[in-house]
Order: C-alpha cells, then sequence, then structure tokens
C-alpha cells in the first residue's frame, strides 16, 4: 500500500524505513503469492494494475488493524528462542562474551548471530535486531530507537615508557609519532588536527586491538580506551591524564521490535550485567 500511495519505490521505502530492494523484493513476493501483476513500471515511477486497484480499495479499511493485530501478536506469543542478531564494538572496547555465555546458559534455544565492527548496521532497516553504539554525552539515540544507556568509555592519550624515554628531553605534544583510530564515529585525526601542528601518522587502523598493539610496541601515541590503555604498566597516560573523549554506550533496538520478548529478554539482561562505571 505504500507504494500505491508514494508512486515509487524510493518513497514507500522511506515511508516503511526499509530500503528500496526490500520493498522491491515484498512487492515480487507478493505477486507470485497472488499470481496476478498489482503494478504496472512506468518512467515516473510505479502505477496500480487494475488488479492491484481493486486490492488497493478493498485494503483501506483493514491496514490500520492488521498493523495493530500484528504488533499485540508479536509481543504475546513471542518466546526467548530463535536468533538474535548483534551488531557490536570489537573486543578492545568492550566485552561482550562473558554476558553471551551466561545469556546462552538460560536460554539455550537462542542463536547468536555476531558482528563484530565498528560499521553501524542498521537498526531503522532492520539488518540486525540489536545494536551497541556509541553516542556523545550531550547526545542521544534516534526516537526510531529504544534501549538503555550501559555507562561511559572514556578515552586518553596513551604511549610506551620506551617510547617516551626515546624522545629528547623536552619533547612536545608536536614531536610524537601517532597511531591514528578510525572509530565508529569518525577518526582521531580529527582530533590530531585540532590539537598536533602537522601530525606524523605511522599508521591507521580502524581496530582497537592493532592501535593498542601498535602502542605497546613502541611506535608512537595514540588514543586509547582507559580501561585497555590501564591494563599495562608498559603504557602511560600523556596530557597529565586527560580525558580526550568521553562516549556512551547504548544497548538499541528498533521500535517495532520493543514487544519482541526475544529481543527484550536480552536487553534487559544486559541491563543488568554490563554496567559501565
Amino acid at each position: 500500500m505504500s507504494v500505491a500511495r508514494q508512486g515509487t519505490l524510493t518513497g514507500a521505502a522511506k515511508e516503511l524505513g526499509v530500503s528500496h530492494s526490500t520493498v522491491l523484493r515484498r512487492i515480487e513476493q507478493f505477486e507470485r503469492a497472488l499470481g496476478t501483476t498489482l503494478f504496472k513500471k512506468l518512467q515516473r515511477g510505479y502505477e496500480l494494475s487494475h488488479a492491484g486497484e481493486q486490492l488497493f480499495t478493498n485494503s483501506k479499511g483493514i491496514e490500520g488493524n492488521i498493523d495493530k493485530v500484528l504488533s499485540q501478536v508479536s509481543g504475546q506469543y513471542d518466546v526467548v528462542a530463535g536468533k538474535l542478531r548483534i551488531s557490536q564494538p570489537e573486543v578492545g572496547l568492550v566485552n561482550m562474551h562473558p554476558v553471551y555465555a551466561e545469556y546462552a546458559r538460560l536460554h539455550p534455544e537462542i542463536t547468536f548471530e555476531i558482528y563484530s565492527t565498528i560499521e553501524m548496521h542498521n537498526l531503522s532497516q532492520q539488518e540486525v535486531d540489536i545494536a551497541l553504539r556509541f553516542y556523545p554525552v550531550s547526545a542521544a539515540p534516534p526516537d526510531l530507537l529504544v534501549g538503555r544507556c550501559l555507562g561511559a568509555i572514556s578515552t586518553r592519550v596513551y604511549a610506551s615508557r620506551a617510547y617516551i624515554d626515546g624522545l629528547k628531553k623536552d619533547h612536545t605534544l608536536h614531536d610524537y609519532s601517532w597511531i591514528s583510530w578510525m572509530t565508529e564515529r569518525g577518526s582521531a585525526e580529527g582530533w590530531l588536527r585540532d590539537n598536533v601542528i602537522n601530525p606524523r601518522i605511522v599508521l591507521r587502523t580502524d581496530s582497537v586491538l592493532d592501535v593498542l598493539g601498535a602502542v605497546r610496541n613502541d611506535m608512537g601515541a595514540a588514543i586509547l580506551p582507559t580501561h585497555e590503555g590501564d591494563r599495562y604498566p608498559e603504557l602511560i597516560p600523556l596530557l597529565n591524564n586527560k580525558i580526550v573523549f568521553d562516549n556512551r554506550l547504548w544497548l538499541l533496538t528498533h521500535r517495532d521490535l520493543r514487544n519482541s520478548e526475544r529481543v527484550m529478554s536480552f536487553i534487559r539482561f544486559v541491563g543488568e550485567k554490563l554496567v559501565l562505571e
């Protein structure tokens, strides 16, 4: 019905909050199931066929009721079983595996599908069921998403003692070599441009574990989460322990899944087990 109202796949996709290809696939599946053509493809977009016009007219009064019933049924009959697709930061940022293990013991009928990446899997298009995402302290997730804040993760600039000892005694921030960590919401190079004159970047990576390895092997200075940098006695925080970034970690799902016990049970469990300081 969205395609009929909007006249284009792009307009329907925007209304439904899904991708262009998803709308096209659903049309094709529906037409195959009905054994008839519902739309005529024109240069300006999509137009209802005769059969499509009849279906559209007869469906107008029941669309809202169908959505309401489906939502209620989803909440009433969903169980803690099936597949949970989760997009999470890599282990160096937050270690979710102990939580997964405990939850799996409690709910053996759940199967996890984990994407450990800084890439932003699209919750609005429901590419995943749940995502762990960082937002600045001053920001909040979009209204389309629901969930809870798990706490803050802070970062500082670190370098190894051996690397610092190898610099001249009167060195400054501008004399360091830098390992650049391309984070989920931009690159550490933005901070470097604002704070360091012509920073010399010796390594770029999207992996915090690679950054950590480079710093521990005396390649230069880098921005690291404090819970990682503080673990290693050979690393020292610079800038008088100044916090560089302070982001909050959110556990989120699409609001259409807020009645899914399979999804919300996991969110409640993580909220109780994983609270960041």
